[in-house]
């Protein structure tokens, strides 16, 4: 069956975006990449609608409008210019070319389907009359994931309350399935994971992924138990900087147990982009640029039919977004959906104001991120050091609160040290 919209965007995050909020509307979707190819697969399916970039390698979404009007075949398409280069001249030959709309990157989430819908009619299509009825699904056999929070906390274990109920530990996270364990970030938090599995002996391959070499992200790799055993193999993940390779970087977090004098366990190093990955049979790892200083990444894990995100160190623009500011969007796409999310919500309101463009986000901008791409649950980690028990259990009663007054169908929860999490 041909599809009743395509989508011709270069940009894999935006363009799943678009192509998921079409496809939850119930239109049937196909999103092109490559716009040198796009002409051709329009002609042949003959959609209702095209959503065209402007800005593409190949051929740009104007020119590819202009062409498609200029062609009886394709003529009669209707057409939408979504794009983040808005001039006037823009929207004005979009109109001249025979746009039926043009909407600005990044777009409002919960307008875009509407507006979609608005010019679909016109066309005849509701998509609640040509949505093919809904299969008896086969049943699906799920197993457990068990996340535990082992650090969260932004800085250093010296900065944090001498009392706190929160922890004083840095950022690490695990991910378990029963056959394998996945941990993010090496901050001081390790050391209690590498105790826990030493304990055990359940896991001897680890994955790690790091999302950067700030220090609060590898302070504990040094000393993590698992690396100074040589029965376990450690397969660890992250990015180059742009004057540093990344076994170069790993090399200065791990020293002095690294170079001459090699850590006994055996080690597997990966250089990752941002990209999707199938790091293991069943098993997908989506890689994605997170908006904070240096090469900073972030993770969308994708195992045992359960999407689990982890951006501890990223800055949502939230309502300060200007429209040349789509990093809000970018990400939604590969959140969305997601059944667990740990995200930054170092701080609070008033304090988010004094410290924009440091690279963390507000609780609450991350409280509606979430909420908006339909996340379901939602870890906030990277609290301030300086925050006491009493702030941080304000925290934890403004977001869900927020929440539940937006509508989201979100359950938020403050991340702490020892919390255990069932997806």
């Amino acid at each position: 069956m041909s599809a009743q919209i395509i989508i011709v965007d270069d940009d894999p995050l935006v363009g799943g975006l678009t192509l998921e909020l079409l496809n939850d509307a119930g239109y049937s979707s196909r999103l092109i990449q490559d716009s040198l190819k796009a002409q051709d697969i329009i002609k042949a399916e003959k959609p209702a609608l095209v959503i065209l970039d402007i800005l593409m390698p190949g051929l740009d979404g104007l020119t590819l409008l202009h062409r498609l009007k200029s062609d009886p075949e394709t003529e009669p398409i209707r057409a939408i210019i979504v794009s983040g280069k808005s001039f006037e001249a823009e929207k004005q030959r979009a109109a001249q070319y025979g746009a039926e709309a043009f909407i600005e990157k990044p777009y409002d989430v919960e307008l875009f389907a509407q507006k979609v819908n608005e010019i679909m009619k016109k066309q005849g299509v509701d998509p609640r009359k040509t949505a093919r009825p809904p299969s008896e699904p086969a049943p699906v056999v799920r197993s457990e994931l068990k996340a535990v929070v082992w650090g969260c906390r932004s800085t250093s274990s010296a900065v944090s309350p001498v009392v706190t109920r929160y922890g004083k530990h840095t950022s690490c996270v695990s991910v378990e399935t029963p056959s394998h364990i996945f941990v993010f970030d090496a901050g001081s938090g390790i050391s209690l994971l590498g105790n826990e599995l030493m304990k055990s002996g359940k896991h001897k391959e680890i994955w790690l992924f790091l999302t950067h070499f700030h220090h609060d992200h590898v302070e504990g790799l040094a000393g993590f138990p698992c690396a100074h055993d040589k029965d376990y193999t450690l397969h660890i993940s992250g990015a180059s900087e742009a004057d540093k390779p990344f076994e170069k970087a790993l090399e200065a977090a791990f020293e002095p147990g690294f170079g001459d004098k090699p850590v006994p366990a055996k080690l597997e190093l990966y250089e990752l982009l941002e990209q999707t990955y199938e790091i293991l049979p069943g098993v997908r790892l989506s890689v994605f640029y997170a908006n904070h200083p240096g090469t900073t990444l972030a993770f969308a894990l994708q195992t045992e039919g359960r999407k689990i995100v982890y951006c501890p160190d990223s800055e949502l623009y939230g309502e300060y977004a200007t429209a040349l500011q789509d990093y809000d969007e970018k990400i939604g796409a590969v959140c969305r959906g997601a059944d667990l999310m740990f995200h930054d919500g170092r701080y609070t309101a008033e304090d988010y104001k004094k410290n924009r463009n440091t690279g963390h986000s507000s609780f609450l901008a991350a409280v509606d991120f979430a909420g908006k791409n339909l996340v379901k649950a939602l870890v906030l980690v990277h609290q301030d050091d300086s925050y006491a028990d009493a702030v941080l259990e304000q925290m934890g009663k403004e977001a869900q609160a927020r929440a539940d007054e937006r509508g989201y169908k979100l359950k938020v929860v403050l991340g702490r040290e020892g919390l255990r999490i069932t997806a």
